[in-house]
C-alpha cells in the first residue's frame, strides 16, 4: 500500500464529528455547554448584553432561557427526562456578602431544579446559599448547602474564582429525587466541610472534603481528601488523599468507576 492509500485508510477509520456553535442571546459574548444527556439536550450557561449570564438548555437549533431576568445563573447537568440541575441568583442580599457563586453581586445563590416549565428552589442545611453538581437519571441532584456554623477558620479574603469572603461551613447534599428532600453526606473524620459534584444512577456521589481553609468552592471545587459517597458508607483513597494536596472526584460512573484530578 502506498503511503497516501495508507493515509487514506487511516482517515476513513476516524470518527467524524460536526461541531455547532450554540451561541448566546442577543448581544451577549459568552456561553459554554456543561451537560448533554442521551436525548441530545444541553445544558449550560449564555450571557446577555449587560453581561449577566444565565442557564439555558438547548434542543437542535432551539434555545431556552431558563433563568430570572437579570438574576446570574447556569446549568449544570440535565437528566433524560430533561430535568435540569440549577445554580441561580435570588433578589435577597447575602448577609455575609459572600459571593458564594463568584457573581460578585452580593446576592444570595441557591441551587434549584428546572422540569417541565418551572424552577423550584432546592432548601439548604440552614445557611443562605448552595449550589448544585449533577443530576442523574432518578432525579437527584449532588451539590454543597451552607448550614448556620460560623468558622474562624474560613477565607476571608476573595479567591481566585472570585467567592468568598466565607464566612459559614458548607457541607456535601443530594436533593431529591422527591420534592423538598435533602440529605447531608457527612465530611471525612476530621474534616468540617464538604463538597459534592457528580452523582450516577446507582446513587454513588463524588466529591471532597477539607476544612473551611482548603477546600474551594465551585466553580474550581477542590479539598484535601477526594471522597465517594455511597448510601450505608463513605470511603476514600489513603492512596490519593495525600496532605495537602488538592484533589476532587468528579465523576462516578453506574458502575462505580471514579473520575477525577490530583495536583
Amino acid at each position: 500500500m502506498t503511503a497516501g492509500g495508507l493515509l487514506a485508510a487511516f482517515a476513513m477509520g476516524q470518527p467524524r464529528y460536526a461541531i455547532t456553535d450554540l451561541g448566546t442571546l442577543p448581544g451577549g459574548n459568552f456561553s459554554q455547554a456543561t451537560a448533554l444527556n442521551d436525548n441530545r439536550l444541553a445544558a449550560g450557561i449564555v450571557s446577555d448584553a449587560s453581561g449577566t449570564q444565565y442557564a439555558a438548555l438547548w434542543a437542535g437549533p432551539f434555545r431556552f432561557n431558563l433563568g430570572t431576568p437579570g438574576l446570574n445563573g447556569g446549568a449544570f447537568g440535565v437528566n433524560n427526562s430533561g430535568q435540569v440541575s440549577i445554580q441561580t441568583e435570588t433578589s435577597a442580599k447575602d448577609p455575609n456578602n459572600e459571593n458564594f457563586c463568584a457573581y460578585g453581586t452580593g446576592l444570595k445563590c441557591v441551587a434549584a431544579i428546572w422540569q417541565r416549565g418551572a424552577l423550584t428552589v432546592l432548601p439548604t442545611l440552614g445557611g443562605n446559599n448552595s449550589t448544585v453538581g449533577v443530576i442523574n437519571n432518578k432525579g437527584e441532584i449532588v451539590g454543597l448547602a451552607e448550614n448556620a456554623t460560623r468558622d474562624a477558620a474560613c477565607s476571608h479574603a476573595v479567591s481566585l474564582s472570585g467567592t468568598g469572603p466565607q464566612l459559614l461551613d458548607f457541607q456535601a447534599v443530594i436533593w431529591g429525587p422527591k420534592p423538598g428532600d435533602i440529605r447531608e453526606l457527612h465530611p471525612l473524620p476530621g474534616d468540617t466541610v464538604g463538597l459534592a459534584v457528580g452523582i450516577n444512577d446507582s446513587g454513588q456521589a463524588v466529591g471532597a472534603s477539607g476544612t473551611c481553609a482548603n477546600t474551594e468552592l465551585p466553580p474550581l471545587a477542590f479539598g484535601p481528601h477526594a471522597v465517594l459517597w455511597e448510601r450505608t458508607a463513605r470511603l476514600t483513597t489513603s492512596a490519593i488523599s495525600a496532605r495537602h494536596t488538592k484533589i476532587s472526584l468528579c465523576s462516578s460512573t453506574t458502575q462505580g468507576r471514579w473520575l477525577g484530578l490530583r495536583q
